[in-house]
This record gives structure tokens, sequence and C-alpha cells, in this order.
């Protein structure tokens, strides 16, 4: 067995390995983004083992994050994913900043939030490898057929209440985007303002907001990661500028322009449920574990 750097062209040779390893995801359709994307400041590498010149397994890496891990079902129990995890370990101490290694959540760029709970034996395989449950996370989704929480209607008479109340609800414009980045990265987070700039490049620019005296106060994008699929986040509002319906009105907005696409409707690694349950009507939809090495 050899070892190697993806080479973009084998993408196509590793595609099945994947779609195996994670059959609830639609890893397929973003399978390029995970493997060779950008993870905004860190750095990252994808290893492939080779058995002859079939791949066995392929491991993506983002500084600590472990973003993807996959091995042929037929090749399983023969050393190859301790091999890349060995691998994986060896990075991050040299090229990766160091730390624990840690699974699937990586900030900005990621597949899913986690180990999808039903992966119970991938999930005994991580745990057998000296990882812990470091948290669990959610997705939900939300109904965008004949749903009349998410209808033109609706996002008209939430923007005409934001414009009463000194807000301009729109699109925003590409000329923006260093404005709303750093909005974003000065009172949120850099991987916050990554995201915004990959949903800033989809066209039209998947980003909505609520503008006070030009400037971006409140924010709400779909397709930052997963392009395509149609997930909706990050979204945020500053502050000093709760309490006006604007992150509703932004929701409904974002979830109108991702009809029909393969997952329009999916919150992914939620924060306020309550907001998304009333606001749109999200029910549970996935459930993670995020495992990290042990002490």
């Amino acid at each position: 067995m050899r070892v190697a750097a993806l080479d973009r062209e084998d993408l196509g040779a590793i595609r099945g390995i994947v779609e195996a390893a994670f059959p609830h995801d639609r890893v397929a359709a973003v399978l390029e983004e995970k493997l060779l994307g950008p993870n905004g400041s860190r750095a990252g590498t994808t290893l492939v083992a080779w058995d002859g010149e079939s791949p066995a397994g392929v491991i993506a890496m983002a500084g600590r994050w472990i973003k993807l891990f996959a091995v042929d079902p037929g090749k399983r129990g023969h050393g190859v994913g301790t091999v890349l995890l060995d691998l994986a370990r060896t990075w991050v101490r040299n090229r990766g900043g160091g730390g624990k290694l840690r699974f699937m959540d990586h900030p900005g760029n990621y597949l899913s939030p986690g180990l999808d709970l039903r992966e119970v034996a991938g999930r005994s395989w991580v745990e057998n490898h000296g990882f812990k449950v470091a948290s669990e996370n959610i997705n939900l989704r939300v109904s965008l057929d004949g749903n009349p929480k998410v209808t033109e209607e609706r996002a008209a008479l939430l923007s005409e209440r934001a414009r009463k109340a000194g807000y301009e609800v729109r699109r925003v414009g590409r000329g923006e985007r260093d404005l709303l980045l750093r909005v974003a990265t000065e009172a949120f987070a850099a991987a916050w303002a990554f995201e915004l700039g990959r949903a800033m490049e989809q066209d039209p620019p998947a980003v909505f907001a609520a503008f006070q005296g030009g400037m971006p106060v409140a924010f709400a994008a779909h397709d930052a990661n997963n392009s395509g699929l149609g997930w909706f986040g990050p979204a945020g509002t500053l502050t000093a500028h709760r309490g006006h319906r604007l992150g509703e009105a932004l929701l409904v907005h974002c979830l109108l322009d991702v009809r029909g696409r393969p997952e329009g409707g999916v919150i992914a690694w939620i924060g306020p449920r309550e907001f998304y349950e009333k606001s749109a009507g999200a029910v549970e939809d996935r459930r993670f574990v995020v495992y990290e090495e042990g002490p």
C-alpha cells in the first residue's frame, strides 16, 4: 500500500468509497469542495491510500480537523484506516498547527457537523481508536412545499415591517462583499466571514442583509457550505439591532431562494432552535456526534 496526496484527476476513482462511507449525505455532489476546497486560514491536505491501482481509503484534513475519512468497504479490517489516521496525526503535529484530532465539525468547510448518529460501525471504530464524544449537533429541516411561513407574501410583509423600523432588507451586492465580511469578522467570527465570502461567490450572491445607513446590521446566507445543496447559514444580527424580526425576514428570503435545491430547507449546525421552529416551522432532521482525541 502506498499513500499520496490526492490528485484532482483521481476524484472519480475515490467517489464510490466516500459514498459508501456516508450513505446519509449527498457527498458526491460536494466531493471536490470537501477534498480540495479552501479551509479559510487553516492548512489542509487530502491523502489517498492506494492498493495497487485501486484506492483503498482517503482522509481530508484542515488544521486538526478530519473533514472526511473513508475506507473501501472491501478493505476494512486490513489496517488502511489506522495507517491514514497515524499519518493524519503526524501531519497535524508538523503542519496542521498541533492539537487533538477532531472529527467532522470543521468551521467553514464541513460535510456534516459530526458523524451521523446512525453510523454505528463508524462511530465504534472511532471510539476504539482513542476518540471520545466531545459534543452533539443537530440539523433542522424546513418544508418548502406549501409552508405558509415561507411565501413571497410573508417575505414582503416582513421586509415592509423592517422598512418601517428603518431597515432595508435585500440581497447583498457584489460590491458590498468586503463591507459585509468586515462586519461579520468584527462582530461574530472569522469562520463566518469565510463562509459568507463563499456564499457571495454564488450567482446571484446567496446572502441577504438588513441595511441601516448603508451598513449591514444583520445577514443570512445559504450555500456557504456544501455549495449547491441549499443549506442555510450562517446568519447573525448585531446586538443593537435585535428585536426587529430582521433575522426572521432574512431567513424567509433565503429559504425562498433555495426552493428546488437538493437539500433546500436544511438548517445546519443550529443554534437557536426555537427561533427556527417558530419562524419557519423547522423540525429536527439529523443528529450528529462530534469526536475528539482522548486525554
